[in-house]
């Protein structure tokens, strides 16, 4: 679990409001859940035989004996608030959106430490043509947030009736192949075969590989329209038939995207459709589906694919600077800085009083884009002065044109 600095902090930020901006432009509204959760959610929602609830979880008893765990994914406990707080007697369905950190007691690596932070969206109570725009919204976003290349990997798990002859086809498979695999993946196999899927052993890759999915479950029309559907709209996408991703609650189309720049764990969003997750929690059966992004592996690639793709930032680092110890100075620089942060700008500042060499010294270790710069003889003529400096230039901006200004 890591620290995020001050000098690392624009980022995330920057990337926090390129979400909130995108995800509500698309009609979503945002919600946030507690961090800690019952135990019984994620077994009863994940699954007991998948990796997270069988390895993963942070999970202990609290001071009164529950079972409680540290969220490891947050569409579990968005279903859990919907339902507990009658969200769908109040909307036939909800389009909703999330920012915020999540716990697994995974063996840490690039992009995945044991407190990592995901950008996510659920839509619910939406028919299989919401596939389309839940790929659409995630695949938008990240082209947005600056991402340029990147791989839309896509497969059909299957209805409920295809998914139990899946079952049934794979474990007879692999049960002939069961002294190539690996000790986990012949625990799979006798607990939840698809799980094998997951796997990341060397050996048992070349059994994995030749599972023959396509004999047991052929892509559904449903996927097909989907897919006619992402061509249409310029969307590119490969079919993957080894992709089943990581939750038991993922049936029909099921989603992934990768990034260059991440090494072997080069996956940076993914999701699916889940339409029995809310009966299992309790609740009626709930046509869903939704995606998370990860958003230290974002930042990653991100940053992989252009190196100053944050350079940006530096332009909209404003330094303030006043000249004298005065309290009228100091409300005209206040109220200047107010109105800036509101249009995005980033506040830079060293408490006490310095001279002008002093401060564009500061702003510079800071690399602050502009100076504002007061003192007595601006106050007595009601302007500022705004420098700045990377073209060496400067302005007398009135007090209540500071704002304009810099639009």
């Amino acid at each position: 679990m890591e620290d995020i600095l001050p000098g690392e902090i624009g980022k995330w930020q920057w990337v926090e409001e390129k979400a909130r901006v995108h995800f509500e432009a698309n009609g979503f509204k945002e919600i946030r859940t507690p961090i800690l959760e019952p135990t019984e959610l994620f077994v009863r929602s994940i699954g007991q035989t998948s990796d997270i609830v069988h390895k993963e979880m942070f999970s202990f008893k609290d001071r009164g004996e529950r079972d409680m765990t540290m969220r490891p994914e947050m569409t579990a406990s968005v279903a859990r608030s919907v339902l507990e707080k009658g969200l769908l007697t109040q909307a036939k369905s909800l389009r909703l959106y999330y920012i915020g950190p999540m716990f697994r007691a995974e063996r840490p690596q690039a992009g995945r430490k044991r407190q990592f932070h995901q950008i996510g969206a659920e839509i619910v109570n939406e028919d299989h043509a919401s596939d389309f725009d839940a790929i659409a919204l995630a695949h938008g976003f990240l082209k947005y947030a600056g991402l340029k290349e990147f791989t839309l990997n896509l497969n059909d798990l299957g209805d409920e009736e295809s998914r139990a002859r899946v079952r049934v086809a794979l474990t007879d498979y692999f049960s002939k192949e069961k002294t190539k695999l690996c000790k986990d993946c012949q625990w799979r196999l006798d607990k939840n075969v698809l799980r094998i899927f997951d796997c990341k052993a060397h050996d048992c890759q070349p059994v994995i590989e030749k599972a023959p999915w396509e004999q047991f479950a052929p892509l559904s029309e449903r996927f097909r329209t989907l897919a006619a559907r992402l061509t249409e709209h310029g969307i590119s996408y490969s079919i993957n038939r080894r992709l089943v991703r990581g939750l038991d609650y993922y049936n029909g189309v099921v989603f992934e995207i990768t990034a260059g720049g991440l090494g072997a764990q080069n996956a940076v969003a993914g999701g699916g459709r889940y339409d029995n997750l809310y009966q299992d929690l309790g609740g009626a059966k709930t046509p869903c589906t939704g995606f998370s992004i990860g958003f230290e592996r974002l930042l990653t690639a991100l940053q992989a694919q252009d190196e100053k793709i944050f350079d940006e930032l530096k332009t909209r680092r404003v330094y303030l600077a006043p000249l004298e110890d005065n309290a009228a100075i100091a409300t005209v620089i206040r109220d200047a800085a107010l109105a800036l942060r509101e249009r995005g700008f980033r506040i830079e500042t060293s408490p006490g009083v310095f001279s002008l060499s002093q401060h564009l010294k500061k702003a510079d270790k800071v690399s602050a884009r502009y100076a504002l710069i007061a003192g007595a003889a601006e106050l007595a003529k009601g302007v500022l002065i705004v420098k700045d400096l990377a073209k060496r230039e400067q302005s007398e901006v009135a007090f209540d044109q500071v704002s304009a200004f810099f639009k």
